[in-house]
């Protein structure tokens, strides 16, 4: 066997790792090591604890691939790279440094900063995140990124290849019921694995707030002395303040020259886009794309 990375802390039946070729059923205390594939079925959970204190909860019918390589010591990852390619999962991130983390979905790449979030990776098609605690920055294949820095912050790419929030707060609603099970059940986990989850899940769920951060770090301070009207105080509440009626659309770039649209159904899941020009003098390009219960919207002008 490969040098253990991790282990087993607690496994509800329904769950194997492919190792080696070989499908073996995971077990209480069984060690994990880099090329592990972890599977389970309808009825499986597993959770994890990594050498560098990193923690995995993996939900049902889910799948994940380990890509871990330790520093000398086994305490901290040089790489720490993990494949969520179906499923619901639970990531809080340990002792390694932040740029060693890479969590990649079929649709996306997150950048961890000192974070817990929960996953949800619906199909092929499209990728969702709810922070929890920290930051998290999500990035489209196509290389567009939106950084959810607030609790309750969800964000999901679309097949149009941009990165949006739901279009809605029932859209937000129901994405939480249907794709996160650890905010809806958090007493299947172990106390290591339990956040406070404030106001994200159920009727309750607040609006999405999230701050984009799009310019470069250096160069904040002269947006900010670009607004002297503006006082903190009033630039802090209308950041944490959520709005329920009015919350934020999802923006991302399109490019089309015509009116299209497109449709494809995998498993359960409906994925739908259409884009439309209005051509000179219109008002740009839109798209939108639906997938296990989250809207996501583009536009440009």
């Amino acid at each position: 066997m490969s040098a253990s990375i991790g282990k087993v802390l607690s496994v509800k039946p329904g769950a194997e790792v492919v190792r080696a070729g070989q499908t073996l059923t995971l077990r209480k205390g069984m060690d994990v090591a880099s090329g592990d594939m972890i599977t389970t079925n309808r009825s499986g959970v597993v959770q994890l604890v990594f050498n560098d204190e990193t923690k995995i909860a993996v939900g049902p019918n889910a799948k994940m691939v380990l890509d871990v390589s330790m520093l000398r010591g086994n305490r901290k990852a040089k790489s720490f790279a993990v494949q969520a390619l179906g499923g619901s999962f639970r990531f809080i991130s340990g002792n390694s440094k932040k740029r060693a983390y890479s969590i990649k979905t079929p649709t996306a790449t997150m950048a961890v900063r000192g974070t817990t979030f929960d996953i949800w990776v619906p199909s092929g098609e499209q990728s969702a995140m709810l922070v929890l605690e920290g930051a998290v920055q999500m990035c489209s294949l196509s290389g567009g990124c939106r950084r959810g820095d607030y609790q309750c912050s969800m964000f999901a790419t679309s097949p149009g290849g941009g990165v949006g929030q739901p279009a809605d707060v029932a859209q937000y609603d129901k994405a939480v019921t249907t794709g996160f099970p650890f905010l809806q059940a958090q007493q299947r986990l172990l106390p290591p694995f339990q956040v406070n989850i404030g106001g994200c899940s159920g009727a309750e769920a607040l609006s999405p707030r999230v701050r984009v951060d799009t310019s470069e770090p250096q160069r904040r301070p002269e947006r900010e002395a670009a607004e002297p009207e503006r006082s903190s105080a009033s630039r802090s509440a209308s950041r944490s303040a959520p709005s329920r009626s009015d919350p934020p659309a999802a923006r991302a770039e399109a490019r089309a020259g015509r009116s299209t649209s497109a449709s494809a159904t995998a498993g359960s899941v409906n994925v739908s886009i259409d884009l439309s020009d209005d051509g000179p003098g219109g008002s740009g390009t839109s798209a939108s794309a639906t997938a296990g219960g989250i809207t996501a919207e583009a536009e440009t002008r």
